[in-house]
């Protein structure tokens, strides 16, 4: 790629930057209120003193019903905030990539296909109008509401497999909030386009994961001396990894369009789309 991996984290870095300062701060705050303003109830000691007699004794959960499950209402309510925080922190993400996208486009739409030094198809180069995005984007948010939680059991059980597929799932909303393919051909498209970038994008989003996790580990230690600390920089960075995961797709995304499997200018001269 052109750009140095530190221009992944260059959130701020889109057109203007008021968009990803309004979207950051939103996110912030979404992600913030899980621990200042809490729904439901955040008391979960019966819940972990009954999963403590569990582990000396099997049985307990063996004989358990769900009923047996000392969670209460509000237990399941704060879990529900937590989650849908969480995942709309991951859609600002998405949300983040498509206005890359599309900035980038806008920013080359005067190109000719060729000017970069690759033979570009004319409409990798056309920015997808902003109630399309809007359009796609709504799409894209019902159906990812679906499979949220199914994709969140699926990534606690087989995070190993989600990593080899990560590479490949990534690039759907690229694929589609980008205009270039529709709702069902951005399934075949997302496979195709990543030919030839696999293991760089399988190593810059391990990268990227691991950064998150590492900062929870340390931002959770944090918690135990400065809660307060702790409870804006855990999120504060959770938003970070998200952007710029979304920055880093859009990124290699626009590459992937004008260097088509990877190849070089001099092999990719007879490339017409």
């Amino acid at each position: 790629m052109r750009n140095t991996i530190l221009d992944i984290f260059r959130i701020d870095s889109l057109g203007k930057g008021i968009f990803s300062k309004i979207l950051f701060t939103l996110l912030l705050l979404l992600k913030c209120s899980v621990y200042f303003f809490p729904l439901g109830d955040t008391n979960f000691d019966p819940f972990a003193l009954y999963m403590q007699n569990a582990m000396e004794d099997p049985e307990i959960l063996m004989n358990a019903t769900f009923s047996d499950i000392p969670l209460s209402l509000g237990n399941l309510i704060f879990l529900a905030h937590a989650s849908v925080a969480d995942y709309l922190v991951i859609l600002g993400g998405v949300l983040y990539c498509a206005v890359y996208i599309r900035q980038y486009r806008k920013d080359h739409k005067l190109e000719d296909p060729g000017d970069s030094g690759y033979l570009i198809p004319p409409m990798y180069l056309k920015p997808v109008s902003a109630g399309g995005l809007l359009l796609r984007m709504v799409i894209v948010f019902c159906f990812s509401v679906v499979i949220f939680l199914p994709a969140a059991l699926f990534l606690l059980y087989l995070f190993l497999i989600f990593i080899i597929i990560l590479p490949y799932v990534s690039m759907y909303p690229a694929c589609y909030l980008s205009g270039d393919s529709g709702f069902f051909g951005s399934f075949i498209e997302m496979v195709k386009v990543t030919r030839g970038y696999y293991l760089v994008n399988a190593r810059f989003m391990s990268l990227l994961l691991c950064l998150y996790f590492l900062g929870d580990w340390l931002t959770s230690a944090l918690s135990a001396v400065l809660p307060t600390v702790a409870y804006v920089l855990g999120p504060a960075w959770a938003v970070i990894i998200a952007l710029s995961f979304g920055r880093y797709v859009g990124m290699v995304y626009c590459r992937m369009r004008e260097v088509p499997g990877g190849f070089r200018p001099s092999n990719h001269a007879s490339y017409r789309g």
